[in-house]
């Protein structure tokens, strides 16, 4: 086990990679997004993201970020989920990672972290999981067409043009989000952009200004989806 404590002024990415330990993020403050061959994740304060070993994947802060990362070698006797996920933090799981961090500089005895660790895979498992994940499309055009969106969630272009520019027709566009990520195109593009809107939530920014960086042109609405999304408006998710 070991841990690392980050912290990121501007935008910072990571190339593909994987490890041969599981990865356990929270974060005192901004956002940091986990992206595998299938998903992509939101990792905010008040939560914590859980990446097996092996996983295939890369990381971006799409500004200012800080938080701790766990590195944990796979283990039967420790009980962490098998697959990647988010889950809302209570107070005694945020408790806990810090004890585990500091035992861990303290060179505490290997039972006493085991046993911690124990603890923490459990309290885990109790944990419900958060709607911070956003399933992608497995083929390359799709694919173009949803990293298209969450680059630029504000984007004007509409489906047919989406569609075209990346050379499909508006059906198989329609057909491939579908079957691929389980969300008609207009559900999927509404899902990213208040997904993406999470990191001008958490930078402060009016709502007024989210809702339009996002591509809504009317506030209410933006708010409405987000509370849909997450269970409170940007204001309440703020300040969570």
């Amino acid at each position: 086990m070991k841990t690392k404590i980050f912290e990121y002024e501007g935008l910072h990415a990571t190339v593909w990679h994987q490890h041969e330990s599981g990865q356990l993020y929270w974060l005192s403050h901004g956002i940091i997004v986990i992206e595998t061959e299938l998903a992509q994740w939101a990792v905010t304060p008040g939560s914590v993201g859980w990446f097996p070993a092996h996983l295939l994947h890369r990381a971006w802060a799409p500004g200012s970020v800080k938080g701790h990362c766990l590195y944990l070698e796979p283990s039967s006797s420790v009980p962490f989920p098998p697959k990647a996920g988010i889950y809302g933090a209570d107070a005694f799981v945020l408790v806990l990672l810090e004890r585990i961090c500091r035992s861990g500089h303290l060179s505490s005895s290997m039972d006493y972290l085991d046993t911690l660790l124990k603890v923490l895979g459990y309290e885990i498992a109790q944990l419900t999981e958060l709607p911070l994940q956003l399933t992608l499309p497995e083929d390359r055009r799709a694919r173009n067409v949803a990293n298209e969106l969450l680059k630029n969630p504000g984007c004007v272009l509409n489906q047919t043009q989406l569609a075209q520019q990346w050379g499909l027709s508006v059906r198989n566009l329609s057909r491939l989000f579908t079957q691929q990520t389980g969300l008609s195109f207009s559900q999927w593009r509404q899902q990213a952009k208040v997904v993406s809107s999470l990191q001008w939530v958490l930078a402060g920014l009016p709502v007024s200004e989210v809702a339009s960086l996002s591509g809504y042109s009317n506030v209410s609405a933006y708010i409405e989806i987000f509370r849909q999304r997450f269970g409170k408006t940007p204001g309440q998710f703020k300040a969570h």
